[in-house]
């Protein structure tokens, strides 16, 4: 089987997957180097202080880590904004994981643009195929972009690894890197339940083990073959049934072309409510309508938004991002979702309290059974006077059916360093330089991240 999951996760990227890892690599450049200037990454930025110096990427400062140390430190802050991309179908973040652990590991050789982009077009083939193959059930209790999020960094730093190798020597690694990966995967839910910086460390954790994975791999390390599929394997550990054919499936697409990107900084599971909320908010704004004439608000969803959001009465800015509640009077309220609307001021609003006190919440069967395939929502808004407003949605925007398109991604990201750091320009150039790179320029030594440790080296705002 290992085998045809490694056929598979090495075919030739097409023109629109190397755009898309493009974007996938922008997208991350603007939601990690934010969310180190935030309150919960202090735990990463003291730690990174004592570590040795080496010659990658440290998204925290001027001094450079060992590759090792820039994986985890790195991994450590993609997520704490919301912002980082999602597939639905294996729910995970990929690029959590894969796109720090390769910029790591590409300090590590002298790689091409070209084929660091390949990397992380098969890291995150790697991470998604074996996250639809675990399942919704495997989400319920585990945290999926840690469990499968190692699998994506081994592989993608694999390929960065071997990429000049014979294609034998090169799957011969790939495959050794991804076999001692199970060994690391690991990440519960238990997390999302109080504050703490537990789910922060489970991705820093992974990428820094499928790092490893692929440098011992590279010295000759060993394992058994079938240590995925295997009576005592990973696959058995964490499923009863398990739907192999989810790893090797032949696909000419490439699942990088799958992933949506997150507009707004909050649980993508709120995102389809966060959507409808603000085209009913300027419906209303149109027809003159205030909040106050609002006598009831109600949201129907798919059961795991709700498992996951309900939160009526949001006490800090995790719980925040993950209350449907909160999202939607936000959304009403501002027409707008920003950072700052998920801080205690807001919070304890006493306008924002009572929309939140209008809302209630019901369970969508439905909606339900299409889930993950579809992250569903429906908003009915109810007046005093007995009109009635209502959306439905079944695709939020970010996702391959509703995108942002590469100007809006971009702006996400621009938008993110001006608010932050002092390098705005030089991100703009850098962003141009990312995407403008095809025909001849794919095969020039890649530069990026070297241009990225300049700008973080001009400082935060806020320092």
């Amino acid at each position: 089987m290992i085998n045809l999951f490694i056929e598979q996760i090495i075919k030739e990227p097409n023109e629109n997957a190397i755009i898309k890892a493009k974007l996938e690599v922008v997208d991350w450049i603007g939601y990690a180097l934010a969310g180190t200037v935030t309150n919960q990454a202090l735990p990463f930025l003291n730690l990174q202080q004592s570590l040795p110096k080496g010659q990658s990427l440290n998204l925290f400062g001027k001094r450079k880590l060992n590759v090792f140390d820039s994986a985890f430190i790195n991994a450590s802050v993609g997520n704490i904004l919301e912002l980082d991309d999602v597939h639905r179908t294996s729910i995970i973040h990929p690029g959590d994981t894969v796109i720090p652990a390769a910029i790591a590991t590409s300090s590590f050789v002298n790689i091409d643009t070209l084929n660091f982009l390949k990397a992380i077009i098969i890291g995150y083939e790697t991470a998604i195929r074996m996250g639809i193959c675990l399942g919704e059930d495997h989400y319920k209790t585990f945290y999926s972009s840690a469990t499968c999020g190692v699998f994506g960094a081994a592989a993608a730093s694999s390929y960065i690894l071997n990429f000049n190798n014979k294609e034998q020597t090169l799957n011969k690694n790939l495959n050794s890197s991804i076999q001692l990966a199970t060994m690391t995967s690991s990440g519960v839910w238990q997390c999302r339940k109080g504050d703490g910086e537990a789910k922060q460390y489970a991705l820093a954790n992974a990428c820094r083990a499928g790092v490893t994975a692929a440098f011992l791999s590279q010295n000759g390390a060993k394992t058994p073959s079938n240590m995925i599929e295997g009576e005592l394997g990973f696959l058995k550990g964490y499923k009863n049934e398990i739907k192999y054919k989810e790893l090797i499936q032949p696909n000419d697409n490439h699942l990088i072309n799958d992933i949506s990107n997150k507009p707004w900084p909050a649980c993508r599971h709120s995102h389809p409510v966060i959507g409808l909320s603000l085209e009913l908010e300027k419906k209303l704004k149109n027809n003159n309508i205030k909040i106050d004439e609002i006598s009831e608000i109600i949201i129907e969803t798919y059961k795991t938004a709700i498992d996951f959001c309900d939160k009526p009465y949001p006490q800090n800015n995790i719980e925040g991002k993950f209350s449907l509640q909160h999202c939607c009077a936000i959304s009403l309220k501002y027409g707008n979702i920003k950072e700052d609307y998920f801080k205690e001021n807001i919070l304890n609003n006493t306008s924002i309290k009572e929309i939140r006190e209008k809302i209630s919440i019901k369970t969508n069967i439905e909606m339900t059974n299409s889930f993950p395939k579809n992250y569903s929502a429906s908003l009915t808004i109810k007046l005093h006077n007995g009109v009635v407003f209502n959306k439905l949605s079944h695709h939020a925007k970010g996702d391959p059916e509703n995108p942002m398109s590469q100007e809006e991604i971009c702006d996400k990201t621009l938008d993110l360093i001006n608010s932050n750091f002092n390098g705005f320009e030089g991100c703009v150039l850098l962003i141009k330089k990312i995407m403008n790179s095809d025909g001849k320029y794919l095969k020039n030594k890649l530069i990026w991240f070297k241009d990225l440790q300049d700008i973080i080296s001009k400082g935060s705002k806020k320092c």
